[in-house]
């Protein structure tokens, strides 16, 4: 397992009444589909903390962590091309069963979240999915969060104002045109106005 130091602030959403949380539908079924799967290995690009370590590690063989937002951060912060974060995600093909992608797509330009949906393609295996998570055409707000795992598939939104990212929003359309090859497997609207979206690998 790829070791990892969580977010700075390791906050507990029981003593946070103010979190804005969804039950996550397409998570549910993220993790049904991947429990059918033999080796069950798992890559998190982030944000990264510490509820979402446990809650993955202990229903999967093996969890790998790389947080591209704070790579991304990083990047933009010193006026490096952004194509520099790629080679941070230099896993052998076809190492995953599932990677999770939580609205990294609406942080990127169109050429870099082409280069993102080919290396997750060259990653996954055969029959394996990516679950993302997008912000739609008239988000909330800009700022980049952490969606925190709580139980019963309860996903809390925790602020990340460290992180200056910006933001392109998609329609629905886009998404699906913009992770071709895969295949389109679910979507669900969720009430804080995100879109989540399940894709398979065929």
């Amino acid at each position: 397992m790829t070791a990892f130091t969580a977010d700075r602030k390791n906050t507990d959403l029981k003593h946070d009444p103010g979190a804005v949380g969804y039950s996550s539908n397409a998570l549910e079924l993220f993790m049904e589909h991947f429990q059918q799967r033999p080796e069950r290995k798992l890559l998190d690009v982030g944000p990264v903390c510490q509820e979402n370590i446990r809650f993955f590690a202990s229903r999967v063989k093996k969890l790998y962590v790389c947080d591209m937002f704070i790579r991304l951060d990083r990047c933009i912060r010193k006026g490096s091309p952004v194509d520099q974060i790629w080679e941070k995600l230099d896993y052998p093909p076809q190492s995953f069963d599932g990677i999770l992608l939580w609205e990294l797509a609406d942080r990127l330009d169109d050429a870099d979240v082409k280069r993102l949906v080919t290396l997750c393609h060259s990653l996954l295996r055969p029959g394996g999915m990516v679950m993302a998570v997008v912000l739609g055409d008239q988000p909330g707000s800009s700022g980049a969060n952490a969606f925190v795992v709580g139980q019963n598939f309860r996903v809390y939104l925790r602020p990340q104002p460290h992180l200056h990212l910006p933001l392109r929003s998609r329609q629905n359309r886009d998404v699906l045109s913009m992770m071709a090859p895969f295949i389109p497997a679910k979507s669900f609207i969720c009430r804080p106005g995100f879109m989540e979206f399940l894709f398979r690998r065929e």
